[in-house]
């Protein structure tokens, strides 16, 4: 009778010699750089901002790059997944009288959206500074915007409470810098 310590290597050695389950990436992208068009105060609205842009409205459209690659690791296939795996926020140079977000906002929520859906990704209580980190949700449901989002029409929106008094005359342009995964 063999030993338990006997059974174990060849039992081990099975396992690491099992494939991979396909949770491998296809491609990552580049970072995908948004800048919205700036809030300004006739744009609060009871006391919230909120401002988006389509994705494939920016210059050179990394996005449909990032697509690009995907479709071509994939033989040509859409991908099955696309994941949102970091997102960043500046405040944008060309502001007006913001040098930090909470000269205008108490909050933010980053979200993609459609005529028909728009789905929260993350948020970020409290930003101070030009460029914060956004807390991207665990979870969450890409499947409402998944035709959208093979097909790179889909906007990426920021929306926030602002402060109670913001400068008098302000335009805060902000600027997303977003990573996106695609996975089998």
């Amino acid at each position: 009778m063999l030993s338990p310590k006997r059974l174990l290597v060849p039992v081990l050695l099975a396992l690491l010699a099992l494939p991979a389950c396909g949770d491998d990436p296809v491609a990552h992208s580049e970072t995908v750089s948004i800048e919205l068009s700036g809030i300004k105060p006739g744009d609060l609205k009871n006391g919230v901002a909120s401002e988006e842009k389509n994705i494939n409205s920016e210059s050179g459209n990394p996005y449909a790059e990032f697509l690009k690659a995907a479709k071509n690791a994939l033989g040509g296939k859409d991908p099955g997944t696309i994941e949102l795996v970091s997102a960043y926020m500046r405040v944008n140079s060309s502001s007006k009288n913001v040098i930090a977000f909470e000269d205008v906002l108490v909050d933010a929520e980053l979200f993609f959206s459609n005529s028909d859906t728009t789905i929260p990704i993350g948020t970020v209580t409290g930003p101070t500074g030009s460029s914060v980190k956004i807390s991207i949700g665990e979870d969450i449901d890409f499947e409402p915007l998944r035709s959208a989002m093979l097909g790179g029409d889909f906007k990426v929106g920021v929306r926030g409470n602002a402060v109670d008094t913001p400068p008098a005359d302000f335009e805060l342009k902000i600027s997303l810098d977003l990573k996106f995964t695609a996975y089998e």
